[in-house]
């Protein structure tokens, strides 16, 4: 049975448009063919409804059928962006410097772009290590407790960080998770100055992180490059070492044509 999405739109009262998107949704998380009554059964649509989006999105090259009739998403769905968007250019710039992240220090070395308010990961490359958290293509981590949040954060101003974050106390995920409002917004005023974050098994027991701001030379924050793994490998003595490098590269990042056509995108 295919996977179903917590984070899917609710198909039962809604518009063509999200039942068509529920379907492409349930499609990318199978990774795998589906029939008919595997996605009727996967987004709760009737097989009617679900038979008539089918038809549609493989009108629009957004599915296809394999030899068996049974419905793949297509290269539309799979790969919309051309292969000169800026963010395939970021992606295609940063992963030599993930790949020698990770090798150096042995944990998941990330770079997420911030789109808005939504975390865009970009490129991951896994450690190595037994323990090595799992990264999707869009980081859901509560803001409070995650690098990439923390990072987005102190880029807003306080209004900003309050509408986003809602009131506190903030859900405690660990016994370490920040939950009160002041001691967060202290933390944030440091982390803006110091455009370096760190997660010390705020999120989940076991995993830590750390990670600085990408900005391009004219001063725009993209993103956040960082490393992420068990907490072993992030001892006071690892993140001193981390720092210079991380440091090192989101400069050289941020300085690439690339990231300056990303903060067009995102400036547009």
């Amino acid at each position: 049975m295919p996977p179903r999405s917590d984070a899917s739109p609710s198909v039962q009262d809604s518009s063509a448009l999200a039942r068509g998107l529920a379907i492409l949704d349930c499609l990318l998380r199978a990774a795998r063919p589906l029939t008919l009554a595997e996605i009727a059964q996967a987004t709760q649509l009737p097989s009617s409804t679900a038979h008539r989006q089918l038809q549609l999105l493989e009108q629009l090259g957004r599915t296809y059928r394999d030899a068996a009739g049974r419905h793949c998403a297509g290269a539309a769905t799979l790969a919309p962006l051309p292969l000169d968007h800026p963010l395939n250019l970021l992606r295609r710039d940063a992963t030599d410097v993930l790949r020698q992240l990770q090798s150096q220090f042995s944990a998941t070395a990330v770079l997420t772009v911030f789109l808005g308010h939504q975390r865009l990961v970009i490129e991951a490359i896994t450690g190595q290590h037994a323990i090595a958290p799992y990264i999707g293509t869009q980081a859901h981590a509560p803001l409070h407790c995650s690098v990439s949040g923390k990072l987005l954060l102190s880029t807003l101003d306080a209004a900003a960080r309050a509408q986003l974050l809602g009131p506190s106390p903030y859900a405690a995920r660990t016994a370490a998770t920040l939950t009160s409002r002041k001691a967060l917004e202290a933390q944030l005023e440091r982390i803006a100055r110091e455009r370096l974050a760190v997660n010390l098994e705020e999120n989940v027991e076991g995993i830590c992180a750390q990670g600085v701001l990408v900005s391009t030379a004219a001063g725009q924050a993209i993103g956040a490059l960082a490393l992420t793994g068990a907490s072993a490998l992030f001892s006071p003595e690892l993140r001193a070492a981390m720092l210079p490098v991380l440091t090192r590269n989101a400069n050289l990042l941020g300085a690439s044509l690339s990231a300056h056509a990303v903060a067009r995108l995102l400036a547009a």
